[in-house]
């Protein structure tokens, strides 16, 4: 073997994959940059957000390695790009540190709704993604009450007297899904002497052992301690409802829409949520129909993304959810044709959720991804039905309509309901919820 071909075996790759499974391109940039980004992918550090909050112009997250960091993104203002800094001191021009690097990954992860896992994202030299766009414009547009949840991250607001309920819900309803696994349960079922009284709310109280209780005492500690949480989370198994991307994406969008629907009531929200410590009308992106609609079709991409770029085709168990997200999306949709005074809308489809998605325009809104699951829409057949009655009732294009009720047509076809009914029974049956078609 000659000494080129030994050069050549020895390059290091040009594409490398992160511990969130995204991948970057990184050739271009110079020496110490690439190693950095290998260093950090292929020995992540241990890392555990703590907290995030918005103080003033300038998104901070507060993460534990060894050492407790922060991490900081500011606004530059003119035009300018975000300024990044760590706490650490550690990183320069041409290397940031592990902090930066590991925290603009996961805000890739949770924001862009348009990537392709067959398309590397283009590393930069300051840590991230270019397709992310500028770091702090990505988090004020997402809305840092809806990336937080994504990152398992509380938003704090320091002159609160007491933990505030909106705040640790997330994280209340993340550690039912890793206790109710453990014993092969539903999170619904688990524990509703815990979860779904006031009385004995795991939030309230100061003391985490409780007696004769190894539910009450773990779920205290994964509310208290990030890298418990962390931790548990990192042994659970693929297909537990916490690993569920499409349950995931459920809650995003039940999250988006409570965030609108308080904003919808009473538009001084967007000023004064108690998950937000300054004013944000100027910072953030108002909580509006277009804000929404971003989010909710971004949901329904991934769905989609999900179902085709898979490695294996989905389990029964993975369609089933995957359908019961998407006729979740469709009602929750459905049912908000109301006019929003916004303030800012040009036009009435910008003021109504239900005419930008659906009324207004045929973009073939959750039809065409429902049409992928065939077997698992069918066991939603009712709700689906009731949802096209509304619809023809509210009125939508002509073709959108027609759509819709070809999927019917489809889905009332016997062998769909009895064919999953089959495929279900040979799992485990943790959401074996459905009525048998009849």
């Amino acid at each position: 073997m000659s000494d080129d071909d030994g050069d050549e075996d020895d390059e290091l790759p040009a594409i490398v994959q992160s511990p969130s499974e995204l991948s970057y391109a990184i050739d271009h940039l110079p020496e110490e940059a690439q190693d950095a980004v290998r260093r950090v992918f292929s020995e992540p550090p241990k890392i555990a957000l703590q907290q995030c909050r918005l103080i003033g112009d300038t998104y901070a997250f507060q993460m534990t390695e060894l050492v407790t960091q922060s991490v900081r993104i500011r606004a530059s203002g003119n035009g300018a790009a975000s300024q990044l800094t760590c706490s650490c001191g550690h990183g320069g021009e041409l290397e940031p540190c592990s902090h930066l690097i590991w925290l603009l990954d996961r805000l890739a992860k949770q924001t862009l709704y348009d990537y392709d896992p067959k398309t590397p994202l283009t590393m930069t030299q300051d840590g991230f993604a270019q397709e992310l766009g500028d770091p702090f414009t990505a988090i004020s547009q997402h809305r840092l009450d809806v990336l937080s949840d994504g990152l398992h991250c509380p938003v704090v607001d320091p002159k609160a007297v007491s933990g505030d309920h909106d705040m640790a819900s997330c994280r209340v309803q993340e550690s039912r899904e890793l206790l109710s696994a453990v014993y092969g349960m539903s999170p619904e079922e688990f524990r509703p002497d815990i979860f779904d009284s006031n009385n004995s709310s795991p939030l309230r109280g100061k003391k985490v052992l409780k007696r004769n209780d190894l539910d009450y005492t773990v779920l205290r500690m994964l509310l208290d301690n990030h890298h418990f949480f962390n931790y548990f989370q990192s042994v659970s198994r693929p297909r537990d409802p916490i690993n569920d991307p499409f349950r995931k994406l459920s809650q995003r969008v039940d999250r988006v829409l409570r965030i609108f629907d308080a904003h919808a009531s009473d538009p001084a929200y967007a000023t004064t949520t108690t998950t937000t410590t300054t004013t944000t009308s100027s910072i953030e992106t108002p909580p509006n129909v277009p804000w929404a609609a971003k989010h909710i079709l971004g949901c329904t991409k991934l769905i989609k993304s999900f179902i085709y770029t898979r490695d294996r085709p989905l389990q029964p168990s993975e369609t089933t959810s995957a359908a019961r997200t998407l006729v979740h999306i469709l009602s929750a949709v459905v049912s908000r044709n109301q006019d929003v005074d916004t303030g800012s809308a040009t036009t009435r489809t910008e003021h109504n959720l239900y005419l930008y998605l659906i009324g207004d325009r045929d973009t073939d809104f959750a039809i065409a991804e429902l049409n992928l699951l065939p077997e698992a829409a069918s066991q939603h057949l009712h709700s689906l039905e009731a949802v096209f009655d509304d619809i023809g009732r509210l009125g939508a294009p002509v073709s959108y309509f027609e759509k819709f009720k070809s999927l019917l047509s489809r889905l009332r076809t016997p062998i769909m309901g009895a064919s999953l009914k089959r495929q279900v029974e040979e799992e485990d049956g943790t959401y074996r919820h459905f009525k048998r078609m009849k």
